[in-house]
């Protein structure tokens, strides 16, 4: 029972949060169909 395939797996970290922008709201443009500043285009904090 030792060979069972899920305890030979490595551990896996969590995927890290991330934050919609509050300024474009995940879209990462601005109003003005710029990349937003607050974010730097990427629409995550």
């Amino acid at each position: 029972m030792t060979d069972d395939p899920d305890n030979l797996a490595p551990p896996v970290d969590p995927a890290p949060k991330r934050w919609l922008c509050c300024h474009c709201g995940g879209t990462g443009v601005d109003s003005y169909a710029e990349s937003c500043l607050h974010c730097e285009g990427l629409g995550f904090c």
